[in-house]
């Protein structure tokens, strides 16, 4: 009685492994899909910051980071990028979270690229001993820039430099930005 229980499990098992052994070729993973490349950029970020309709004399100078997750070829050379920054100074720290098109273009082995952003930006204002709190504003933000990758290797690359024309609108007004980065790019995924 034992046996005709197993052997039922051993049928099911037999027809399944032949299953998945004559269909194998179908199930491929790059014949159906395709793994779309992914660049991961991650580097220094200077922004020049229009401080004046803030009330400052003069326009910040603020050094901080710039992190970009990036799907570069979804169609044709356009992709879509999602980028974050963070630039500080004793009077002001200015943080944005941008998503937008990309289009890429390749010379060689060179990646050109060029992308308008739109998103938030975050100011706050370090004013030492005006109050305990410092205030900030959360507000709508633009840029609009591109850049140049160099490859160093196979999977990796020098983003030699990208530049950003930025459009804030924090506490009440309008600020015109730019900001320049530069660093490291991680390619995963074959393109």
């Amino acid at each position: 009685m034992a046996t005709r229980r197993v052997c039922p499990i051993y049928k099911k098992a037999a027809v399944l492994a032949f299953l998945l052994f004559a269909f194998s070729p179908l199930l491929s993973a790059q014949r159906f899909f395709h793994v779309p490349t992914i660049d991961v950029f991650a580097g220094y970020s200077y922004l020049r910051f229009d401080s004046k309709p803030l009330g400052f004399s003069d326009q910040l100078n603020l050094n901080g980071w710039n992190f970009e997750l990036a799907l570069p070829h979804i169609y044709q050379g356009l992709g879509a990028v999602a980028d974050v920054s963070a630039n500080y100074g004793h009077e002001l720290s200015a943080y944005n979270f941008l998503i937008g098109p990309q289009y890429t273009v390749e010379v060689g082995n060179i990646r050109i690229f060029g992308h308008g952003l739109f998103g938030k930006s975050r100011d706050r204002l370090g004013l030492p001993g005006t109050t305990q709190f410092e205030p900030s504003n959360l507000a709508r933000a633009i840029a609009f820039g591109g850049g140049v990758d160099i490859p160093l290797g196979e999977k990796v690359a020098w983003r030699a430099v990208q530049a950003d024309y930025m459009i804030t609108s924090n506490f009440g007004g309008t600020q015109h930005n730019i900001r320049a980065s530069t660093g490291i790019v991680f390619r995963f995924g074959k393109h």
